[in-house]
């Protein structure tokens, strides 16, 4: 599977304001983002991302003629906290959508998801986090999703990160600076403790827009596996 982490942040490394504004992408750049999920099987968050954002995670603002179908939504949610009301659950009739959760998620929760049409996988003992390096390989086998774009908040990216799990790294960096210790960065998690540690990256190219900068990388590890 291919996994590619998208994200637009600001010069500073943050994905939001101390209130949780995240609204750091421009029109353009949303729709550069629609365009990859077009050309995508799966968009992954993490549960933060929908109990925060509420999104659909749809494919909008390019033309419809270019869309073979909205590609499905994968949510890493270990405990089932995902609202029944959330955009996510009431339009997953329309659009495939898988929950991953663990073997601490509540099976009348479960239930009640899977009444509406919600996918779940199973990936992680009960009281730990979701085996990601599991769940990326039972989303391939059973629902042949080869190409995934994570568009989690600074957790889950961590996760995928720390585990070599992603392939490639886009990211919007915009002319913002926001600032605050305690607002969310790019990565969060626990961090490496040495640079000998940390995950290394081979830059691909840096593209100049007028409302900043994207700038991709590919992961070396995983590339020479």
């Amino acid at each position: 599977m291919i996994v590619i982490i998208n994200a637009a942040m600001s010069i500073d490394g943050k994905l939001s304001t101390r209130k949780g504004d995240s609204r750091i992408s421009s029109l353009s750049d949303l729709k550069r983002v629609h365009r990859l999920r077009s050309d995508v099987d799966g968009i992954l968050v993490g549960i933060s991302t929908v109990l925060n954002d509420d999104p659909l995670l749809n494919v909008r603002f390019i033309r419809c003629t270019k869309i073979k179908k909205n590609p499905t939504r994968v949510v890493i949610d270990s405990t089932a906290r995902i609202p029944i009301e959330s955009q996510i659950v009431k339009t997953a009739k329309d659009i495939r959508t898988v929950l991953v959760v663990t073997k601490s998620a509540p099976e009348n929760k479960l239930d009640l998801l899977r009444e509406q049409k919600l996918k779940i996988i199973v990936s992680g003992e009960r009281g730990k986090k979701v085996d990601l390096d599991n769940a990326l390989k039972q989303l391939e086998s059973e629902f042949g999703i080869k190409k995934i774009l994570v568009e989690g908040g600074g957790e889950i990216n961590w996760s995928i990160i720390k585990n070599n799990l992603f392939d490639k790294l886009i990211i919007t960096i915009s002319p913002l600076a926001i600032g605050g210790r305690d607002t969310i960065t790019l990565i969060e998690g626990k961090g490496f403790d040495s640079i000998r540690e940390c995950v290394k990256l081979e830059l691909s190219k840096i593209l100049k827009k007028s409302n900043g900068e994207i700038v991709v990388y590919y992961n070396n590890i995983k590339k020479n596996m």
